[in-house]
């Protein structure tokens, strides 16, 4: 693996990124929709919501909406080019390992610039509704823990897009790989509003489910979304992108299309 191949590689993700309108727009809505939802929950929160999420959870809640665009985008890098494309692809670039980590790099990348703004403009949109309301506290601007929660957030939208990463590998399918992304982001966490469960079954779906788990990093207050440590959570959710990536490496290697 040269590194001249590997940029070249990766400039051809990147181009077929950016010359796909509707792509860019989704990046883009990212940011537009982690602060416009954090405003929108803001906004209806009841009193003591902030009890419940956390101060900075609470501005930094647009997060739920955020991360299936992150996912969108990422499974766009790869399944655009199934089941067409893939070949021509492979043989431009017969290097299969590059050819994975050019698109994982892109996904990153992309991502990581849309999730940063969107970190920081959820903070203040929250803030900034919350701040004329009474009964919702908030944490100092100079808060180690404000700032460890904004971070891990951009972490948790990363790994999120590179585990999409890995599924869109293995499934091949645009639709088939946001279903199943959706599924294991949001399935768990459903069946714990469905299912009434013994609180010690309902921590460790919490502690298992990459969602739940993943969002740990941003409690302050609490348990948060799972009786976890914050970077102990993002390890939960690290552990799954890396064997969704690994997996979808080994299929990428054996199967062109």
């Amino acid at each position: 693996m040269t590194a001249k191949g590997t940029r070249r590689a990766i400039h051809g993700e990147w181009t077929k990124l950016r010359t796909v309108p509707g792509q860019l727009w989704t990046v883009v809505s990212l940011t537009g929709a982690m602060v416009g939802f954090t405003a929108l929950i803001a906004a209806s929160a009841g009193e003591g919501q902030s009890g419940v999420l956390g101060p900075a959870a609470l501005s930094l809640s647009g997060v739920y909406l955020a991360q299936t665009a992150a996912a969108l985008v990422a499974i766009a890098v790869v399944s655009c080019e199934y089941p067409r494309m893939i070949r021509t692809t492979l043989a431009a670039n017969p290097r299969r390992t590059t050819v994975f980590l050019a698109k994982a790099a892109v996904t990153a990348a992309v991502v990581l610039a849309a999730a940063l703004p969107a970190a920081l403009g959820s903070l203040a949109a929250g803030r900034t509704v919350l701040s004329g309301r009474s009964g919702f506290s908030q944490l100092p601007l100079s808060s180690a823990s404000l700032w460890r929660a904004a971070l891990g957030t951009v972490v948790y939208l990363l790994l999120v897009a590179l585990l999409s990463v890995g599924v869109a590998l293995v499934v091949r399918h645009a639709a088939a790989a946001a279903g199943a992304v959706m599924a294991l982001l949001y399935g768990p966490y459903l069946a714990t509003l469905i299912i009434t469960m013994p609180e010690h079954v309902l921590h460790r779906v919490q502690k298992f489910s990459p969602m739940t788990a993943g969002l740990a990093v941003q409690t302050t207050t609490g348990t948060g979304t799972a009786p976890l440590a914050p970077w102990t959570g993002i390890a939960v959710l690290a552990a799954y992108a890396g064997g969704a990536l690994v997996v979808g490496w080994g299929v990428l290697r054996v199967r062109d299309a």
